[in-house]
């Protein structure tokens, strides 16, 4: 940042805040909703959206958040190659690149990486911390920008201003020599909260040759009151993680739980900053946030491919990423003869430079060590009015304007490998438009429509071999929406259509020549398009019923694919059905017990887009988690995959289409926590 926008940014912060020392009044009833990008009253929640609430994830049979959104939330996952619990996420069938079009939120900033598909770190959020979840599927590229086609996940956390003084400690043991250990603190006095979490996890995992090892911290400093807060709000972890490659086809029965490259390992430290804050005039709020989110990654590679021969190749790489944003906004709330208004104008800007040195030893290339830089800025507007009138009617109108520079530099010393200066500009822009009509008996219907976009980032504009290509297009997508929701007491329903037309969607895939390198690139114009059940049921006073049903088909409508025609063929790695079903039985007021069962049908493997290969066998898995409450004290046992299922969900199938490799999933594994509350 120069210092031009250093002081322009301290001043902006110091007009902000000084208001904010005046407050006086705790008000603890007001949470972040994803509609705005302000805090306000959870009645005024977006259209259509699911909310997971704590006393939800209490009574599941998680532990991590990315169980919490699998098996409560019915998003559809995939295994993690680093053993670390960040499950890939994937609303809407987007295969291999879910991650990036799926934006995840922590209280309403985004914590999604631009680079690669790098799943969201999730495992850096404290469970216990988390006060509610909203899924919002297919909207949020008006408000939040690009990644957000298939929709967003707010995660939003506890206020400390809303604790007295209070705190956890857990420590859970299971298979495969898993520890983890968390601890919480909570504490507020008068206007000011403070909270403390902190986390320390080591897994051998499944695998050999699979260690992980994850320790995060998180806090937040609050000041505030019924007109407004200031915010300060720190989360830092690391990560250690052995890589043990894929298994071909024949070692998943003969050596499944083996390694296939010992050496392969990913170091990463992650930290973001933030400090945010809302205050309240009359009608209006304005709101601030200014953050700043750093990664520094240590890594190693290897293998072997097949091109005059056998080759084989090492790659080390150290990588550094720096992402600052600034986002101010403003709302203004009215109502007029029966008509509620709120209309929300605003501003975004990031910053996003990324740093990669590598050093590439190659039988058949020779050695090279190659730098790559490149730097990414975005400055967009937007705007969104949400109208709700007195005959049950909502209205939701907004769209957005976003220009993005990109360079990007890759320098080397081989004579294999291309040097490259390129940069380019981009304009886009997004818009929604959506209703919501309240019927009789707690029924409403609803539609929308609106467009997004995706951007590639530095990774998937990579280039390994000359020529290069020019940097890859803009996603574009058009989407629609129709549905109808039941809300009584103890009963919740949704279900919807959804349709996707995208032109120029950003795809990772293998290159057959070369197996060595994968390459990203624009596929032929696609659909997606699905059936989305979701039902929260009290069936007695005791027992609950959650059900989530999607099914989805996602294919090419027209063009060719590595020389062959693929209009009506599968994209790869997208389910045609996901279903899972949780009961959670409140056994007696102290003892509880959690049963929940997944399905994912069938679905093309990674790199198929020719459809000439089978489909990956389908998979279902039960999970059963038994809690008892002795005073302060909390005991918990549970068993994943209960019945022993050997499965896979990711598998990528050879250039020739004869076999394919995979990632197995872990066996039937076990786990006990005990938990201190005060």
């Amino acid at each position: 940042m120069s210092n031009l926008r250093r002081r322009a940014a301290a001043l902006a912060l110091t007009a902000f805040f000084a208001p904010i020392i005046q407050a006086e009044n705790i008000n603890s009833d007001l949470v972040v909703v994803t509609a705005t990008r302000f805090q306000q009253e959870s009645a005024d929640r977006p259209i259509a959206v699911q909310i997971i609430t704590a006393e939800e994830i209490r009574n599941s049979a998680a532990t991590t958040v990315s169980e919490v959104l699998s098996k409560t939330g019915g998003v559809q996952t995939r295994i993690n190659f680093t053993g670390i619990p960040d499950a890939p996420l994937d609303l809407r069938g987007f295969g291999i690149t879910g991650d990036q079009n799926t934006l995840v939120l922590v209280n309403g900033q985004r914590i999604s990486e631009f680079e690669g598909n790098t799943p969201a770190r999730l495992s850096g959020i404290p469970i216990d911390a988390i006060e509610r979840i909203e899924i919002l599927r297919g909207s949020g590229t008006v408000l939040y920008g690009e990644g957000a086609t298939a929709g967003t996940i707010n995660i939003i956390t506890r206020s400390p201003l809303a604790e007295s003084t209070s705190g956890n400690a857990t420590l859970l043991t299971g298979s495969h020599d898993q520890r983890d250990l968390r601890a919480g603190f909570q504490t507020s006095h008068g206007q000011w909260g403070v909270s403390l979490y902190g986390q320390h996890y080591e897994n051998d995992n499944y695998r050999d040759h699979n260690r992980a090892k994850l320790d995060a911290f998180s806090g937040e400093l609050r000041y505030g009151d019924e007109s407004g807060f200031i915010a300060l709000n720190i989360n830092a972890d690391r990560q250690k993680a052995q890589l043990p490659g894929a298994r071909t086809e024949q070692q998943l029965s003969t050596d499944r739980d083996g390694a296939t490259t010992p050496e392969d390992y990913l170091d990463t430290d992650s930290q973001i900053y933030t400090l945010r804050g809302e205050k309240r005039l009359g009608d209006f709020t304005l709101a601030l946030d200014v953050g700043r989110r750093s990664k520094q990654g240590e890594s190693f590679g290897s293998g072997t491919y097949q091109f005059f021969g056998t080759q084989r190749y090492t790659t080390s790489a150290d990588t550094d990423l720096d992402v600052n944003t600034v986002s101010p906004r403003v709302m203004w709330k009215s109502d007029w003869n029966g008509i509620n208004n709120r209309l929300t104008v605003g501003l975004d800007w990031n910053d996003w430079t990324y740093k990669r040195d590598t050093t590439d030893t190659d039988t058949l290339f020779g050695n090279a060590n190659t730098n790559e830089t490149g730097d990414q800025t975005n400055r967009a507007f937007y705007i969104r009015d949400e109208i709700s009138l007195s005959t049950g009617t909502r209205l939701s109108l907004g769209g957005r304007r976003e220009h993005v520079d990109q360079d990007i530099s890759l320098l080397t010393d081989s004579f294999a490998y291309p040097n490259r200066e390129v940069s380019d500009t981009h304009h886009l822009s997004a818009y929604e438009i959506a209703m919501q009509q309240d019927l009789a008996a707690g029924f409403s219907a609803y539609g929308r429509m609106g467009r997004s976009y995706r951007l590639a980032d530095i990774d998937e504009n990579r280039c390994y071999l000359n020529p290069c290509p020019a940097l890859l297009k803009p996603q574009r997508s058009f989407d629609r929406e129709v549905g109808m929701e039941w809300s009584v007491t103890g009963t919740r329903l949704r279900l919807g259509l959804f349709q996707m037309d995208i032109d120029d969607e950003i795809y990772y895939m293998f290159v057959n020549a070369v197996s060595r390198f994968g390459a990203t690139i624009n596929l032929p114009p696609t659909r997606h398009r699905g059936v989305e059940l979701e039902l929260d049921h009290k069936l007695t006073d005791s027992l609950d019923l959650g059900f989530n049903f999607t099914h989805t088909q996602a294919e090419f409508k027209e063009g060719t694919f590595g020389g062959a025609d693929v209009t009506g063929n599968d994209v790869p790695l997208v389910p045609d059905n996901r279903a899972v079903l949780n009961l959670a039985w409140r056994i007696t007021s102290a003892t509880r017990m959690a049963f929940s069962v997944t399905h994912v049908g069938n679905q093309r493997y990674d790199n198929d887009q020719a459809n000439r290969f089978e489909k990956m066998p389908s998979y279902t898995v039960a999970d059963i988690k038994l809690s008892h409450d002795w005073k302060n004290w909390t005991l918990a046992a549970g068993i994943n995959n209960l019945f022993d299922k050997k499965y896979y969900s990711y598998g990528v199938v050879n250039g020739a289409y004869t076999t394919f490799n995979a990632y197995p999933e872990d066996e039937r594994n076990g786990y006990v926590s005990l938990e201190y509350q005060f």
